[in-house]
């Protein structure tokens, strides 16, 4: 066990398609998330925190690596995460941490562990290149259809399958997540080896609020009689704008008609999950604090990326809109400022330098220089100055529901919307959250736009970024072709169970022993 003063361990808690939007610390009244609450009280917010990617694999590929998806590369979710870039994981335990990692990172290619010394759990997706959606297969307006549909269904049909279920897959995983992880903090607390002074990072990552919006009883049942309120309608005349469009036609929603019934069941379905995921995170910190590790642990809770429950008449993911991208990010424990709260625009890019400086490792430069963000330690301990120099936040979507690579830069209170050959989208998100109003055609606000505009394009070409990527989807179906012939080997985490080391085997096994097996 670490002792006060010592590096701490980590604890990484993350939820899938949480947006910041949909829980209390952020502002959200309807939702029931006192866990969430506290650790808000107990720690700091970082108020205005985005993901790199509004999609799950380039989104955690970035979190992990400190790069943006682009550099990485991991334009989609389909695309094979190197085993040569270095991680957080990497990182820490090369300074000396055990990494051990529980639940859904949707590691894409035959290396599942990308630093982790130990994965307690399969995950819950394909690690393989099953879910290329070439851009060239899509159409315009791009459409999920053919091979690229998940057993048939249309994200429509998932959105109107909203309700309460007995018991729900997304459960069952994220149960045994939950217990496997909640196990190995209490052997990492009770340990005697001769690594038991070891500090250790544990990310312990679940699946929901992710779609089809569904709950068990217990939680759905907390919002009966409990006021959801209904995201406000587009104003009469707005005209989408393309990528808009685009992501909708994806998603089919352009298809049929959503009513308010629909989107009331899917915000009670996505609140009821978002209650469960709130749940998991208390019985993680009452675990740590059973076993005298609350203060010396650094406890973050994050997600991947958000999810549209019908602002702007969106639903679902893989856009920019501010739902889709716009994540929590709360961080309590040792060093960590109580009751703060940090405004300036952060991403999950800069976890990964943010965990080094934590665990007090220096990394060489040639790891550093790749970083696309920067570490937030220091404004974690209420150092403003540290945040004043934060690079800003870039954003990219590459994958499928667009038709060319997106991105947009956030600094301050703007952002900026660039895609190749579309109109451009500039928002001050202090006076308009809701993204209504586009100032990229205003006069006034022409210096900001060009400013956004260069950090966009300061080390990307979206003309050469659109060609890599479509090589590599056409590579990807080849391949995936060629695989499917012939005998398979599945790229799928299988945890190892070493059961003749476990419990109680012989003689020499003292059941009275409460580290016996351990």
């Amino acid at each position: 066990m670490t002792t006060p003063g010592s590096r701490p361990n980590i604890l990484l808690l993350m939820a899938d398609q949480l947006s910041a939007f949909g829980t209390g610390p952020y502002g959200n009244e309807d939702v029931l998330t006192p866990h969430l609450d506290d650790l808000a009280a107990r720690g700091t917010v970082l108020t205005n925190a985005y993901c790199n990617a509004p999609l799950c694999v380039p989104s955690r590929a970035a979190m992990m690596t400190g790069q943006l998806p682009s550099a990485v590369p991991s334009n989609d979710n389909a695309e094979e995460f190197p085993a040569s870039v270095p991680t957080f994981a990497h990182s820490l335990r090369r300074a000396g941490y055990r990494t051990v990692l529980a639940g859904k990172m949707h590691f894409v290619g035959p290396d599942q562990l990308h630093g982790f010394e130990e994965r307690l759990t399969t995950d819950i997706f394909p690690p393989d290149m099953t879910w290329t959606r070439p851009w060239e297969e899509q159409g315009d307006p791009p459409r999920l259809s053919g091979a690229q549909r998940n057993g048939g269904r249309e994200y429509l049909d998932i959105l109107n399958s909203s309700g309460e279920l007995p018991w729900t897959y997304q459960m069952h995983y994220d149960e045994e997540v939950r217990f496997s992880a909640l196990q190995r903090i209490r052997e990492l607390a009770l340990a005697t080896d001769d690594r038991a002074d070891e500090p250790w990072l544990m990310v312990a990552s679940f699946t929901q609020p992710h779609d089809p919006y569904v709950a068990p009883p217990e939680y759905w049942d907390r919002y009966e009689g409990r006021r959801i309120a209904l995201p406000e309608p587009v104003p009469a005349g707005a005209a989408p704008h393309p990528l808009d469009a685009w992501v909708n036609a994806f998603h089919g929603v352009d298809r049929g008609t959503v009513t308010d019934e629909t989107t009331y069941l899917a915000r009670r379905g996505y609140y009821a999950m978002t209650s469960y995921i709130d749940d998991v995170v208390g019985s993680f910190v009452a675990e740590l604090e059973r076993f005298g590790l609350l203060e010396n642990t650094v406890v973050v809770f994050t997600s991947d990326h958000g999810d549209q429950l019908g602002e702007h008449g969106m639903y679902f993911k893989r856009t920019l809109r501010e739902w889709s991208v716009r994540v929590p990010l709360i961080v309590a424990g040792a060093g960590v400022a109580a009751g703060h709260r940090i405004d300036t625009p952060v991403s999950l890019v800069d976890l990964h330098p943010t965990f080094a400086e934590l665990a007090q490792t220096r990394l060489p430069e040639w790891v550093t220089d790749r970083f696309a963000g920067a570490s937030l330690a220091g404004a974690l301990r209420d150092r403003a100055d540290v945040v004043d120099r934060h690079p800003g936040v870039i954003i990219e979507n590459s994958a499928e529901g667009t038709l060319r690579p997106v991105r947009a830069a956030v600094h301050g209170r703007h952002k900026l919307v660039y895609a190749r050959d579309l109109p451009e989208q500039l928002y001050d998100l202090a006076t308009d959250p809701r993204e209504l109003d586009n100032l990229a055609d205003d006069p006034a606000h022409a210096q900001v736009r060009t400013g956004l505009r260069k950090r966009v394009l300061a080390d990307w070409d979206p003309a050469a970024a659109e060609r890599e990527i479509v090589t590599s989807q056409r590579m990807r179906v080849f391949l995936g072709e060629a695989l499917q012939r012939g005998r398979a080997t599945s790229w799928s985490y299988e945890p190892p169970v070493d059961a003749g080391h476990r419990w109680i085997r012989s003689t020499a096994d003292d059941p009275w022993d409460p580290l016996c097996g351990f």
